[in-house]
């Protein structure tokens, strides 16, 4: 009873852990009763005092369930790249909560990854010596940072909108690294010829065939890569690709040298593993790191500023100068053959 209205209210008062949270005034049970249901629901569901929630869980944890659940739905090799991304995040925050994930944190590992610089495959031997050559390092570039800001984007962003953990992104007060113009860079005639002849010579036999789809057919990396005898159709000369970039089937056509270094493929898969191009160790899955013995290869031929996904360059390059007619072929055989640029 309020004595200056002489009127009937209702207090509620709501406590977490023994400390009060919050407390309101309502004139009658009905809606107190619900205004208490509502801030408790809020409570157990973590959207009630944001910053405490943040101060209670850690990276970890939350890496831990964006991984558990948002992962789940990307394909398997976008959930690799991610899981790959997350782990380097998780090292450079081990311990923090996310309320100590800040701006400026993120801003300094950014630039910290810009700094490392990584190697690619492992020691060679050198044929003419002996000795053991370490491989060579490379320098992260712009885009490369940025796709790894955009992974710890995607999971703050997971914090504020679906766990209620956070108030803002604080990835969103921070600048992106400038990323270069795209490039435009294919082989010419003879470096075509250098290349083919040095994987031809590469202690990895398959590369010679890798090389020669991605000439021919203009697909990807990754889509090659993944191929399996099952998918590969060598009398009616195709090969069907069930991971792309866009999540769509397609079929490359097979035909000419590429072809026939196929069929020398599937005579010697001794192993008779179901992937084209399998691990030389024998474990399972495909041969997905052969990145030494691709720049080996390279070296041998002396082409510089070169990379894998250039040949899908290339295979444009050689479709233009050949003329349309080639063009039109190679869409009857399907409308995405040579890649989609």
């Amino acid at each position: 009873m309020s004595p200056l209205t002489n009127t009937v209210a209702y207090r509620v008062q709501v406590r977490v852990k023994g400390q009060r949270a919050q407390s309101e005034t309502f004139p009658n049970r009905k809606e107190a009763e619900q205004w208490a249901t509502s801030i408790e629901a809020a409570i157990r569901e973590r959207r009630h005092f944001p910053h405490a929630a943040a101060r209670r869980t850690s990276f970890d944890a939350l890496a831990k369930d964006y991984s558990e659940t948002l992962l789940a739905e990307f394909g398997s090799k976008e959930k690799s790249t991610r899981i790959r991304q997350l782990g380097w995040w998780s090292k450079q925050f081990s311990g923090l909560s996310l309320a100590e994930i800040t701006a400026d944190r993120i801003s300094q590992a950014r630039d910290k990854l810009g700094a490392e610089k990584f190697t690619r495959g492992k020691p060679q031997k050198d044929r003419n010596t002996g000795q053991i050559v370490p491989p060579k390092e490379y320098k992260r570039s712009g885009a490369t940072v940025n796709r790894y800001v955009a992974t710890l984007s995607h999971l703050l962003s997971f914090a504020v909108k679906e766990r209620r953990l956070l108030d803002r992104n604080p990835v969103s007060d921070i600048s992106r690294k400038r990323e270069p113009r795209g490039r435009t860079r294919f082989l010419s005639d003879g470096e075509r010829g250098s290349l083919l002849d040095a994987c031809a010579k590469s202690d990895w036999a398959a590369l010679h065939a890798l090389v020669l789809l991605a000439i021919t057919t203009g697909a990807r990396k990754g889509e090659l890569i993944g191929l399996k005898w099952v998918d590969i159709d060598l009398k009616k000369g195709r090969a069907l690709v069930r991971e792309t970039k866009n999540d769509e089937q397609r079929t490359l056509p097979l035909a000419g040298r590429a072809l026939e270094a196929l069929r020398e493929l599937k005579l010697k898969n001794s192993a008779r593993s179901e992937y084209v191009f399998p691990q030389p160790s024998g474990l399972p899955g495909p041969y997905e790191h052969f990145d030494a013995h691709w720049y080996a290869a390279l070296e041998a031929a002396t082409i510089r500023d070169f990379h894998f996904h250039d040949l899908r360059h290339t295979t444009a390059s050689m479709l233009a100068a050949q003329g349309a007619s080639l063009l039109e072929n190679c869409r009857r055989a399907g409308p995405q053959n040579v890649g989609d640029g």
